[in-house]
């Protein structure tokens, strides 16, 4: 099956991947940077504390001179100062707004989500006052797990393959023998199923021409890299789900390093926090090759140099995004922060069109720069 309708905008040319400093960064305002800065460093101990050996004792802040104890009683006078002024501020506000941060409490409030006071005052100040929105009334025409319209080629490849799974979408590039884009749409899930065991094999998905194998992997080097994650989409959609997440056509050779590492924890944000916070997201996801590909696996299947997510949060009559690129020469230890780049600069990279449903002016707003800090 192929993509319906061309889409509207002239062909792109793949480009070889730009240098971090040649990205370009949206700007805010100072109050806002500033803003950013303080919740940036409240929410920094608690995401570095997690690694272990020297890296993890070389802070540089003014707060790690602090002794231990004494750290701890700052760290709890600042969540009280935080939430006094949040319980202030939310008095002052219309109903409306209200009843929309009641929601966003309610999961601050519940131990078992993983939502911090400090991504609470984050979501209200970028909600509220970054003015990231963009005005946007699309609804989706059907049950469909993607965002503004299937992502069309405009590299002059042939048409995608379209795999309809229960829980994911994939747009599959048969020439390459590997998915261009796998989208997925994660809700809030107020009592989340027991997950199932990980299905312990890759299944070959016979709707495709290429046959991709597992065995196409076995001593290649390479992880066999989910587009759309095992774990989150069998928390929104059950174990049938779950259990298509390991058929091949969702499937990209992909470094270990980067699979375990930052990759892994977007996923996880993704899963657990973002639904909780946003009642639901949506995500395309998929690789990055370069012009010229150099490095296959034995069996053909070519090795991205590249991976990119973008997220979309859609609420009452705006949409806003992030996106991701994570190069696969990484450490896989990359701060999120350092990888955010303009859905421009992948739609450039990979000769794919984003959201073509949208109107041109939607596009451009939406497209244009980076979203200033990881939500």
């Amino acid at each position: 099956m192929g993509v319906g309708g061309p889409s509207r905008r002239p062909a792109r040319t793949v480009t070889s991947l730009p240098s971090p400093a040649a990205m370009p960064r949206k700007r805010t305002s100072p109050l806002a940077d500033l803003l950013l800065a303080v919740l940036s460093l409240l929410t920094r101990p608690a995401s570095r504390g997690r690694r272990r050996g020297k890296a993890a004792s070389r802070g540089v802040g003014a707060a790690r001179l602090l002794p231990r104890g004494l750290r701890a009683r700052v760290a709890l006078f600042a969540n009280l100062a935080l939430l006094l002024a949040l319980a202030v501020w939310f008095l002052l506000q219309p109903a409306a707004r209200q009843a929309e941060v009641r929601r966003l409490a309610a999961n601050y409030l519940d131990s078992s989500r993983s939502v911090s006071l400090t991504q609470l005052a984050g979501d209200i100040l970028s909600l509220y006052y970054l003015n990231r929105d963009v005005a946007c009334d699309y609804r989706q025409v059907e049950d469909a797990p993607v965002f503004g319209g299937l992502p069309v080629p405009t590299d002059g490849r042939a048409p995608l393959r379209i795999l309809r799974n229960t829980g994911y979408w994939v747009g599959y590039d048969e020439t390459r023998r590997s998915p261009a884009w796998a989208a997925y749409r994660l809700p809030h899930v107020a009592s989340p199923p027991r997950i199932a065991e990980r299905p312990d094999q890759f299944v070959t998905d016979t709707r495709t021409l290429a046959r991709v194998s597992s065995n196409d992997y076995t001593g290649s080097g390479f992880d066999r890299g989910h587009l759309a994650p095992n774990f989150a989409i069998a928390r929104c959609y059950g174990e049938r789900a779950q259990q298509e997440t390991f058929l091949m056509s969702n499937i990209v050779p992909q470094r270990h390093a980067l699979n375990a590492g930052n990759w892994k924890t977007l996923e996880t944000m993704e899963a657990i926090s973002y639904p909780d916070r946003f009642e639901q997201v949506w995500v395309l996801a998929g690789p990055v090759y370069a012009a010229t590909t150099t490095r296959f696996l034995p069996h053909g299947v070519p090795v991205p140099d590249a991976f990119y997510k973008i997220h979309v949060d859609q609420r009452e009559g705006a949409v806003r995004a992030q996106a991701f690129l994570f190069r696969h020469a990484g450490t896989g230890k990359e701060d999120l922060q350092s990888l955010l780049v303009s859905i421009d600069t992948i739609e450039q990279l990979t000769g794919l069109d984003f959201f073509p449903d949208l109107s041109e002016e939607e596009q451009r707003q939406l497209e244009a720069n980076p979203t200033p800090s990881v939500w």
